[in-house]
């Protein structure tokens, strides 16, 4: 009889621990192990680029990987030390004898490293590098058309080439440098940016990323509900727009609702889709719209509707 409280303590702690309001007790994953995919141990790379993988760890939500060399019992120098929440990393590399290792972690708990050694051999033929690009990142979006492309360094390379193309493949750009950074202007629309390496006799694949310039405003949006001066005998009012979308980035649109025609005490800013409902009380109000995009361009502000909620 003695163990009632106790298993009565437990179930509450479970309880609360559940509820929105309490504590979240993620699930122990120590005694779990992350499986290295790639590369395996003892393996020799051909390749100064390595992609590290690992599988996924049920419950864990960050993973600790790291890369020493020669090895973690007798490490020269720590090339990698981060933490993030995907299952796969790149780094460029030199030729030499290496380990990596990774943990699974959540809040509470971390799993035991999971490590691999391998070596990293000189690539037979230079047309094997692979040019690890670094910046902008992968699918970016934005409203700057003038950007700086950072890659690593090949080695070898007396060139690199670059390429700006459409996504239907016909080359806009080409340039080279000798450097690893170059300034490029793009044209608006969806783009592909990649490298390649030379050496006078040889080059390298392509890498490419993609990028998304998107430099026009948005429509400003046409109000049609609320009506300008018009008295509503419902709390519940709905705003509704029109808006022509433009083709480019994602476009979302921005609610204003004030309860003043001077536009100072605002009730609401929240960004909505048409229609739009909420509950306001007995008063005069003003609103308007403004749209933006995800690349960060804004429309101008729609004209200035005023209403009264009279119930």
């Amino acid at each position: 009889m003695k163990l009632r409280p106790i298993l009565v303590s437990i179930i509450v702690l479970f309880l609360y621990s559940c509820d929105d309001g309490g504590l979240l007790i993620e699930p122990d994953i120590s005694n779990r192990s992350v499986v290295l995919l790639a590369p395996a141990d003892g393996v020799e790379v051909s390749s100064t680029t390595v992609f590290f993988d690992w599988e996924e760890v049920e419950d864990a939500t960050s993973y600790e990987i790291q890369v020493a060399t020669p090895d973690f019992d007798n490490t020269q120098q720590l090339l990698l030390n981060t933490e993030d929440s995907i299952t796969f990393k790149e780094l460029n590399m030199n030729v030499g004898n290496y380990e990596w290792r990774v943990r699974a972690k959540n809040s509470n708990y971390s799993t035991e490293y999971s490590s691999a050694r391998f070596s990293i051999v000189p690539v037979p033929n230079f047309s094997g590098n692979t040019v690890l690009l670094i910046a902008p990142q992968n699918n970016l979006v934005t409203n700057e058309e003038s950007q700086l492309l950072k890659w690593n360094s090949v080695e070898g390379a007396t060139l690199y080439r670059t390429q700006v193309i459409e996504i239907g493949g016909n080359v806009l750009q080409e340039l080279a440098t000798q450097d690893t950074t170059l300034q490029v202007t793009f044209t608006e629309g969806e783009r592909i940016w990649k490298v390649r390496a030379e050496n006078g006799i040889e080059t390298t694949l392509y890498t490419a990323r993609n990028i998304l310039i998107d430099i026009t405003n948005p429509n400003v949006p046409q109000l049609t509900a609320p009506a300008d001066g018009s008295v509503l005998n419902s709390q519940d009012v709905t705003f509704e727009w029109t808006r022509d979308p433009i083709s480019g980035s994602n476009e979302l649109d921005s609610l204003f609702v004030y309860r003043d025609v001077n536009l100072t005490d605002l009730v609401i800013k929240e960004q909505v889709n048409s229609p739009y409902s909420t509950n306001l009380d007995n008063d005069e109000y003003s609103w308007f719209m403004r749209a933006y995009d995800e690349a960060g361009n804004l429309s101008n502000d729609s004209a200035v509707f005023n209403f009264t909620v009279n119930e």
